[in-house]
């Protein structure tokens, strides 16, 4: 039942609206379980929201309310609805996500003026004919019906639908007529069970974003080539062959061109990959040129990196009437250890893996397992055969079962061939033949231009060439517009084919045509000993006699390269690089740093990873990565980081022995240092698909003594519990026999939930109001916690807005973030401000550098000016509307960002978030009903990526050259995109920061003023 007190403001709300005759009412929230009948008897209202209650029914008598045009009723338990809600013929806009419904009624259908309904997350198994009738709609979501297999036909009248969000159900098919929908601009199909699109789909040709991830389709329809306005196609988890996932990978407009460019003339193409790996010296070149038909060579060198060739055979079935070569491109990697790191980035899915193994060292000797591991982390779809080679007057002999029971379905067979001999060489040979035929990308169509262009690419003979070269190459190919370059040569790199960084400022001039031949310059450091005796560190004057056959100019590009490989980071003074591979392995004192009383005062953050191989990168790529907050304390597993606010500090070590990996974070308020860190290993590890990974979460628990729990809860499983219907929020550790709180143990493991970035924010305003506090006193014991609070106050910050920005862009790539997310409103005009639009009123729109932690707007530079037009209404306000909502806590820092204390805030920023508060309530009730609807929606990440369209589009017309106040696009080692000024962008830059050579840390840096002073005092 309800509280009294629920009941009560209930009904003094509906008491009051009666009263004064106000059209809107708003109940959300108030725990009901059943509305008052009073209700019934504001027949005036147009605008009724009844989210977050536990309603489980709405009345017969809402039928009553036959004036409403908005009727939001989310986050309940209604299980079914009245035929009275055909009633409301009035209505608009009907939201009811996250719901039990298991059916719609008939009645629905007499809603004939409704254009937005929301259904989301309930129990639907079917939607009735008669939804079709409402022909007005024009936003339609049905996203999270788990049990929803299939949708009605008359859904194809609803010709008018701009939006159709169908994902997370059991769809295995589209209604027939789904392409009449032509109007639709947002499709959401993902994670159903899909498993073709209708062949007309480019009948759809205004759609911006399609959603298909998560489906069993194996191709797209070429008639998909249409879709000239898509700008992003989600494709996570889709099995496709066709387009390649080279294609799909260089993104949308790259996979619509293939497409177009296929459907015009097809070719299939008859090539693949044959990688093969294995200890040093164990006779891979040898085989290699065995199954070429070459002379055995019995002083052959040792392969010293990579080295890529070709194999040509007939294939094994061709399609009826031709005569098919297939052109396999084989990839030698040297075995030495030392390699392995730089190898990963080659060993790619969708290959044949030979791996050889030496008959007279033994399977063991041969570390078959420890190859087996890598290749099952890496490709872990890939076939691989196992060869032994040097063969003696025993046969080879090794527990073929057990490792087939122990890697399933990555052994495809067990040979054996002798190079020397040539015994075996012809099985090996045909064996290869009879399997690359039933390679995924053996046969698959490509355009006639493309393939043309791709072979004249892997024929030419220079090593490396200009953007311009290439684009010249491939337009005597047949390959012209600039687009399709692009499109094809981010393919090409996908492929291995080729090297080309478009985006990265000191490699956007180099295109590597031999990726051998980078690998060789690369092994050259990797084999020094002079930077082995170094400690790892690599003099770029050392690089003058190391590389002096190749020029000058080239060498940086090396060092560059070796960076976007994680094989090294540049010095603060950019005279050398430190090369994490030839780190020691015995790692430095750091004890007395780590367990400082200082330090094991703080609070701390640990999480654990046990993985069932550690591979190679693991965590040297990491350090290299996180080169940003390096310290002198580095090893070959291991290293101690330091945050540039001097405060937090963290270490992350890998046991090789036991297969597990640790991060820890400790400081005042270590969740955000530890958030920006764990995706940043997490990011390393995704380069291992297949690796098997444990998450555990230590108990907090400690004994009287002080002695620490030893038990670790799985990560998941903590997961699961709060995901479970109700929420298991406690969990009892099996070794001190207690209940722990399962959030607790996720705290700053998992970003906050939404319904706690309030409270958090309320924690950022409290500590700032404490250090304001702290800062008045004169007194010189209270100075030294000041830089303490300052930097828990900003960890606070960052992490807010991190998780902002993060919850903004949740579905977007790199390449989506195509203009800057943070826009502050000034109105120029402040006569009767902040109360409604003027005709003439003028606003500034204020670009701000989106640094976590350290937003603030740009010095220097002019502010667009946008009239208050219907563009204004439509497009900056909505996008307002979804930023102030997290604004409006953190307003305080935002303003001392640009050179305001908090208490001068008023005269700075505050009129300016009170007008965009005021000019929001200001608007018609339409559309302020639209936007409170919009808030209200389950799939408001949708909304957020067609706002983020809309506001760009204004820019683009501001700002056609995009310059973006000299915004910079970064995005970061781990994974995040952001648009910074030119001082924050350093901070991502390599060699910038003084941590990594044993200086002070360095501070982020900030605008003049941004720092609130230490208080002067005796």
């Amino acid at each position: 039942m309800d509280s009294a007190a629920d009941t009560e403001q209930a009904l003094a709300l509906i008491r009051e609206c009666r009263r004064s005759g106000a059209k809107s009412l708003d109940l959300a929230g108030l725990d009901l379980t059943e509305l008052p009948e009073e209700l019934g008897c504001l027949t005036h209202l147009t605008e009724l929201r009844l989210d977050d209650n536990r309603l489980r029914e709405l009345p017969e008598w809402i039928g009553g309310l036959a004036a409403l045009v908005m009727l939001t009723a989310d986050n309940n338990s209604i299980a079914s609805l009245p035929d009275a809600i055909g009633a409301l013929t009035r209505l608009k806009a009907l939201s009811l996500a996250q719901n039990e419904l298991v059916a719609v009624p008939e009645s629905i259908s007499r809603l004939a003026q409704l254009e937005d309904l929301t259904l989301d997350y309930n129990r639907l198994t079917a939607v009735p004919d008669s939804l079709g009738n409402l022909t007005r709609l024009t936003h339609l979501r049905l996203y999270g019906n788990r049990r929803l297999t299939t949708l009605p036909g008359t859904l194809r009248n609803l010709t008018g639908l701009t939006f159709l969000a169908l994902g997370h159900n059991r769809l295995s098919a589209l209604f027939e007529g789904f392409t009449d929908l032509t109007q639709l601009r947002e499709l959401w199909l993902n994670h159903n069970q899909l498993s073709a699109l209708p062949e007309d789909f480019g009948r759809l040709t205004r759609l911006i974003h399609l959603s298909l991830g998560g489906n069993s389709l194996v191709e797209l329809p070429e008639s998909l080539g249409n879709l000239r306005q898509l700008e992003t196609l989600g494709l996570d988890d889709v099995p496709l062959s066709s387009p390649p996932p080279e294609v799909v990978s260089a993104g949308a407009k790259a996979i619509v061109t293939f497409l177009a460019e296929t459907h015009a003339d097809p070719v299939r193409q008859w090539s693949s990959k044959v990688v093969v790996v294995g200890e040093g010296r164990v006779g891979k070149t040898s085989l290699l040129r065995a199954l070429r038909g070459e002379n055995h060579n019995p002083h052959e060198d040792s392969t010293h990196g990579l080295t890529v060739s070709a194999l040509d055979m007939p294939h094994p079935h061709p399609p009826a009437g031709e005569a098919v070569t297939m052109r396999l491109s084989t990839w030698d990697f040297g075995g030495q250890e030392i390699y392995h790191a730089t190898h990963q980035f080659f060993l790619t899915d969708r290959s044949l893996f030979l791996l050889l193994w030496d008959a007279q060292i033994g399977w063991e000797g041969s570390k078959l397992h420890y190859w087996l591991d890598m290749i099952k982390a890496r490709a872990p779809q890939a076939p691989v055969v196992l060869v032994a080679t040097h063969l003696g007057p025993r046969p080879p002999d090794l527990p073929l079962d057990e490792l087939q029971e122990t890697y399933p379905g990555l052994i495809v067979a067990s040979l054996s061939a002798d190079s020397s001999t040539g015994v075996g060489v012809a099985e090996v040979r045909e064996f290869i033949r009879r399997q690359v035929a039933g390679l995924p990308l053996m046969g698959v169509t490509w355009p006639r231009t493309w393939l043309r262009a791709a072979d004249a690419v892997r024929a030419a003979e220079a090593k490396h060439i200009t953007p311009e070269g290439l684009n010249e190459l491939l337009s005597t190919s047949g390959v012209r517009e600039p687009s399709h370059q692009a499109s094809l040569t981010a393919a090409l790199h996908s492929l291995g084919d080729l090297l080309y960084y478009p985006n990265d400022e000191e490699l956007c001039d180099l295109v590597v045509l031999r990726p051998q031949w980078l690998t060789t310059y690369i092994s050259r450091v990797l084999d020094s000993e002079e930077v082995l005796n170094e400690g790892g560190l690599f003099s770029h004057s050392f690089g003058n006699t190391l590389w002096r056959d190749v020029e000058r100019s080239m060498r940086q590009h090396l060092i560059r390269m070796m960076e976007n490989f994680d094989l090294s980071y540049r010095t603060e003074d950019r005279r050398a690089s430190l090369v994490v591979e030839l780190l020691p392995w015995n790692p430095p004192p750091y004890q007395d740093e780590w367990n400082s009383p200082e330090r094991t005062r703080q609070r701390e953050l640990r999480l654990r990873y046990r993985l069932h191989t550690v591979p190679p990168g693991i965590p040297t790529w990491f350090i290299a990565r996180e080169h940003r907050f390096s310290t002198p304390i580095r090893w070959r597993s291991g290293a101690l980081l330091k945050h540039p606010d001097g405060v937090h500090t963290a270490l992350v070590t890998v046991d090789r022995h036991a297969k597990t990996a640790e991060l820890r974070v400790r400081g005042s308020y270590p969740h955000d240092f530890f958030a920006v860190l764990k995706d940043g290993f997490e990011h390393t590890l995704q380069r291992y698909p297949g690796l098997d990974i444990t998450r555990l979460v230590p108990c907090p628990h400690r004994d009287a003594d002080g002695t620490s729990c030893s038990h670790e809860f799985r990560h998941e499983q903590l997961l699961a519990r709060l995901a479970h219907n109700p929420p298991r929020e406690t969990i009892e550790c099996p070794e001190h026999l207690e209940d722990v709180e399962v959030s607790f143990l996720l705290q700053g493991i998992e970003r906050p939930a939404a319904d706690l970035s309030e409270q958090l924010n309320r924690q950022v305003l409290e500590k700032l109001g404490e250090l304001a506090i702290i800062g008045q006193r004169q007194h010189a014991e209270v100075r030294g916690g000041i830089e303490q609070t300052r930097a828990e106050v900003s960890a606070m910050v960052a992490e807010q807005q991190r998780g902002f920005l993060g919850a903004l862009r949740r579905e977007q790539s790199e390449q989506e973030v195509i203009c800057p997310s943070l826009v502050w409103v000034r109105r120029v005009s402040r006569r009767e401000a902040g109360h409604r639009l003027l005709p003439g009123d003028v606003f500034q729109l204020h670009l701000c550098c989106e640094a976590p932690g350290e937003w603030h707007l740009l010095d220097g530079v002019d502010p667009y000016e946008v009239p208050a037009n219907s563009e204004f209404t439509e497009t900056v306000l909505p996008y307002v509307h979804q930023t102030l909502k997290f604004l409006k806590y953190v307003v305080p820092v935002f303003g001392a960002a640009i050179g305001a204390a908090s208490e001068d805030l008023s005269k700075v920023m505050k009129d300016d978030l009170e007008v965009m508060k005021a000019l929001l309530d200001g608007l018609p009730e339409e559309t302020r009903g639209r936007l409170r609807d919009r808030e209200a929606q389950s799939m408001f990440r949708a909304a957020d990526h067609s706002e983020y369209r809309q506001m760009y589009a204004l820019l683009k017309q501001l700002d056609p050259e995009e310059v973006w106040g000299r915004l910079n696009k970064v995005t970061t080692p781990e994974g995040p995109t952001y648009w910074l000024c030119r001082e924050h962008a350093r901070f991502y830059q390599q060699g910038v920061l003084a941590v990594g050579t044993g200086h002070e840390p360095a501070v982020l840096p900030l605008q003049a003023g941004s720092v609130l002073p230490l208080p002067q005092g005796n």
